[in-house]
């Protein structure tokens, strides 16, 4: 019986914090545009004051949070640094391991670089959470010489 009513209790307050400040601001709203003694310019600067303040309180209870795995991070560094640039075939596997895919047409090798996640918290609670996958390209020339790479999402990655 007491776990039935402190869940009760549970989903009333989470009520009270979500539905909450906008039955405040639609109260509010209403009883601005329900007064008589107030001219209609008034009421729309009253309106339009009470509506940016919630939105003011709304995005400041928002984070954006970014989180890369390690492996992101390690990839993302090689990218930045240009460490590889210049390197063979041979020397550029030494260093990453075996290509993901390589795409002898282009003459292109495929890295796994991990993924990145992206959340959005409204009171540190999740409102969207997503992941995104990422390659690592690395472009050779003829000569099989690191030319550039570059640090791309990808929707799916090929592993041999």
């Amino acid at each position: 019986m007491f776990e039935f009513l402190l869940l009760h209790l549970v989903v009333l307050i989470i009520f009270i914090i979500y539905v909450g400040p906008f039955i405040l601001v639609l109260s509010s709203i209403i009883f601005v545009i329900t007064r008589k003694s107030i001219d209609k310019f008034s009421k729309i600067l009253i309106i339009i004051i009470i509506l940016l303040v919630t939105f003011l309180l709304f995005i400041t209870t928002i984070k954006f949070i970014y989180k890369p795995s390690e492996y992101y991070s390690k990839m993302e560094q090689v990218k930045n640094s240009k460490s590889i640039i210049g390197l063979t075939k041979e020397e550029v596997e030494n260093e990453l391991g075996k290509p993901g895919s390589i795409k002898k047409s282009e003459n292109i090798y495929l890295y796994n670089a991990g993924t990145l996640m992206k959340e959005i918290l409204f009171l540190n609670h999740d409102l969207w959470v997503k992941s995104h996958y990422y390659a690592l390209f690395v472009y050779f020339d003829e000569n099989d010489i690191v030319v550039s790479t570059k640090l791309k999402e990808s929707l799916e990655f090929y592993v041999p």
